[in-house]
């Protein structure tokens, strides 16, 4: 229905918890040593995920949710961007998908972002991580108040992402 997936979705695919056995996923983190600096290391990851997609990964899973916080990220957009066109340029491209976990991305720009750069689908962790944190300050917020309030920002960032697309002749 969207690219903005729920936590269950994303967790389905990121996990392995689906149904596809043979659907094979592997995770790329966008975390990498300053020494290396941030064009070899958007080559590095290309060169990984091109050799991933050519042992038969089905769904690249970029994510900035990195345990490191010493290290720098090689932003979303770059590595969404820079990934796609390597899997174009190696013919690869109509045998992987794209999945982005970022916390960069908030407003329906950012996802049309994500989207035009080549992302399949999008987990905006820290979009939800707020929502969550914001309606915890709320005395007795229920779970299914969470669910919800997380169903409403998907649903205007849907809109916000049809709008553009729209305005783009889409």
């Amino acid at each position: 229905k969207s690219p903005v997936l729920s936590t269950a979705k994303f967790l389905n695919l990121a996990l392995g918890e689906h149904k596809l056995t043979e659907l094979k996923v592997e995770r790329f983190e966008l975390s990498y040593d300053p020494q290396t600096g941030l064009e070899q290391a958007i080559i590095d990851l290309c060169d990984r995920v091109e050799q991933a997609v050519n042992d038969g990964c089905i769904v690249v899973h970029l994510s900035d949710r990195s345990q490191v916080t010493e290290q720098p990220f090689i932003p979303a957009v770059f590595a969404t961007g820079a990934v796609h066109h390597r899997l174009i340029a190696k013919g690869l491209r109509s045998d992987a998908n794209i999945l982005v976990e970022t916390g960069t991305a908030r407003d329906p720009h950012h996802f049309a972002v994500l989207l035009g750069f080549g992302a399949t689908a999008i987990y905006p962790w820290l979009a939800y991580q707020v929502i969550r944190d914001m309606l915890a300050t709320t005395p007795d917020t229920s779970e299914s108040e969470v669910i919800q309030a997380y169903k409403s920002y998907r649903k205007g960032i849907d809109k916000g992402i049809l709008k553009i697309l729209s305005k783009m002749g889409i």
